[in-house]
């Protein structure tokens, strides 16, 4: 799989890092548990999403985080993670990463896009109190600064920098 993904500047990767330690902390499912992982919003994901030459808008600044949502993840567990709000700046970038590198999977295409900033996988539902707690011992702020955008080859593990 392939993604083209924005990533945080070093103050709010920290941030979003020092929610996953929390879990840690508390022996929940974090994404703090691989060395690999790093904060970042999915804009498009696809097997044969290409790495686009350039997009023709501008890179917001800034994204606004929403609640804790959970997407299913099997019988009695979910995925957690905080909603990103789309503002026009981050719709009009959307849709700009997806004119330069078509392919992406309908979940991932605008109007069926649901950016969000992932805390944790195939937590159980038993365990949602306790990380929610501890979610609350590192709080995220509103907002979040843009540190970039990046194309992810998963099958290569081959990252490159779009700007």
């Amino acid at each position: 799989m392939r993604s083209i993904e924005l990533v945080l500047d070093p103050a709010s990767d920290a941030a979003v890092r020092s929610a996953w330690s929390a879990l840690v902390d508390a022996d929940l499912p974090s994404l703090g548990r691989s060395g690999t992982n790093s904060p970042h919003v999915t804009l498009a994901a696809g097997p044969e999403l290409p790495v686009p030459a350039a997009t023709p808008v501008l890179l917001p600044s800034t994204i606004r985080l929403g609640g804790v949502l959970l997407f299913d993840a099997g019988a009695g567990r979910h995925v957690l993670v905080r909603a990103v709000v789309v503002d026009r700046a981050l719709a009009a970038f959307h849709e700009a990463v997806h004119a330069v590198a078509p392919g992406g999977l309908e979940t991932s295409l605008p109007g069926r896009w649901s950016p969000h900033v992932t805390l944790a996988r195939r937590v159980r539902d038993e365990d949602l109190p306790r990380a929610l707690a501890a979610l609350a011992v590192a709080p995220l702020p509103e907002l979040l600064a843009v540190g970039g955008v990046r194309h992810w080859d998963g099958e290569t593990k081959t990252v490159t920098a779009l700007a």
